[in-house]
């Protein structure tokens, strides 16, 4: 029998997987847009993106015969692509990359690739002088809305900056720490994964005087579904979500005006719905008929680097009562503001209610400076006690008896008062 040679520390070592081109392009453009969707696997699709893929679609057209599609990959540079066009020029190999938008201008105005751009095609350069066994001179990347078309030169410092591009992308995709958002904020107008990254939020949070942009839509415009009549099915139909009541008409949804579906009792799902839920990534959630929560339906099958941070941020303890001690502000001031509008409308006038909204205020100042999570629990008991003891002083003698609110119950409620009351918290 023949030896074999075995290393254990090869069993230790990860296994690093080429890198896309476009990866590549994503890095040299925003480090923090690379680790997004490569690391935690985030992605969006905006107008943009999809305005690209309809040029590449009619340049594929145009070329006819001309076009050449080549997919590359080569495990020891580490990357694999797929390039736009491949002519032949003058007996020389030139690959080509078409962008929709604008070229870069310098300070004289005359055109030049962007740096991520300019990075692309030398990386899909490299690739080929390996799987073709040639040397490429030269790359071409043609802007179509101004319609230039730039030559890139492909020499020993272009081949030099792919190969410590790749090395630094490799090096971030390893590390469980997501890179700050870029201090070039134009990057970001144009960016897909802003609704993700929320680079605005970010730098508004580390400096308050900072006057941030909209970068997508202030509200989701889509809805929630919520299935309360026990014996309900959820069916596929087409592009649609089919619901099926007893007794009633089919109703149908599109898929484009739903972001997630909560079933509640013993509400029914088949089998193709759900698979087509979990391709639009529409959070799919179960509830008893209770109220109590029973488990939801994930296709995120990657994030290990963010779950990591998750993890280790949840075994603080200052953390942790950090966040619950933001959670208990929160939900406290939200309550207490209830009762200030209602107050100010008119709907309440009794001395409890404005002894509330007064008692109130001076149990939020103290959340912050509590330092266990008993005293905190006692607090948010505090406030939740003030709160609903008040809550009866803003219904009008003209509300029918039933209802009326006498006290909180959950789980499941027992009034219609309560009941209100948790389908609204659900949403």
């Amino acid at each position: 029998m023949q030896a074999i040679d075995f290393n254990p520390e090869s069993l230790t070592q990860p296994v690093q997987d080429t890198l896309r081109v476009c990866a590549l392009h994503a890095f040299a453009y925003c480090p923090r847009l690379f680790y997004l969707e490569e690391v935690e696997e985030l992605y969006t699709q905006d107008a943009a993106v999809f305005a690209g893929r309809r040029l590449h679609d009619e340049i594929e057209r145009k070329e006819g015969e001309e076009w050449q599609d080549l997919y590359l990959e080569d495990e020891n540079l580490g990357l694999r692509g797929r390039i736009d066009v491949l002519r032949q020029r003058d007996g020389q190999t030139i690959p080509y990359e078409h962008k929709r938008g604008r070229c870069h201008r310098d300070e004289n105005n005359q055109p030049q690739a962007w740096e991520s751009d300019k990075l692309q095609i030398l990386a899909y350069s490299c690739l080929l002088e390996i799987a073709l066994n040639t040397r490429i001179t030269e790359g071409r990347i043609r802007y179509h809305a101004d319609n230039v078309l730039i030559h890139i030169p492909v020499d020993d410092a272009g081949r030099k900056s792919v190969r410590e591009a790749i090395q630094q992308a490799q090096q971030l995709k390893n590390s469980p720490y997501r890179p700050p958002v870029t201090n070039n904020e134009h990057l970001c107008s144009r960016c897909s994964l802003a609704p993700v990254c929320l680079p605005e939020e970010a730098r508004l949070a580390h400096n308050r005087e900072w006057s941030a942009a909209r970068l997508f839509p202030q509200d989701d415009e889509r809805e929630v579904i919520h299935i309360l009549e026990p014996g309900t099915r959820i069916g596929r139909a087409g592009e649609q979500l089919k619901i099926s009541r007893r007794n009633e008409a089919d109703q149908k949804l599109s898929i484009q005006q739903v972001s997630q579906v909560i079933l509640h009792s013993f509400s029914q799902l088949s089998t193709q719905a759900l698979h087509f839920l979990v391709a639009n990534n529409i959070g799919i959630h179960f509830i008893s008929g209770g109220g109590r929560y029973i488990a939801s339906i994930d296709n995120r099958s990657g994030s290990i680097q963010r779950r990591i941070r998750q993890y280790r941020a949840l075994t603080e303890d200052n953390f942790c009562l950090e966040l619950a001690q933001k959670l208990v502000i929160c939900r406290g001031e939200g309550q207490r503001k209830f009762l200030m509008r209602g107050k100010r409308q008119g709907k309440g006038e009794s001395e409890s209610l404005e002894e509330a909204i007064k008692q109130m205020k001076t149990v939020l100042k103290r959340v912050s400076s509590i330092d266990s999570f008993d005293s905190l629990l006692g607090i948010e008991g505090n406030l939740a006690a003030l709160y609903f003891g008040a809550l009866p002083s803003l219904i009008g003698s003209d509300v029918p008896e039933e209802m009326r609110f006498s006290g909180r119950n959950r789980r499941p409620p027992k009034d219609r008062f309560n009941g209100n009351i948790s389908k609204t918290a659900e949403r």
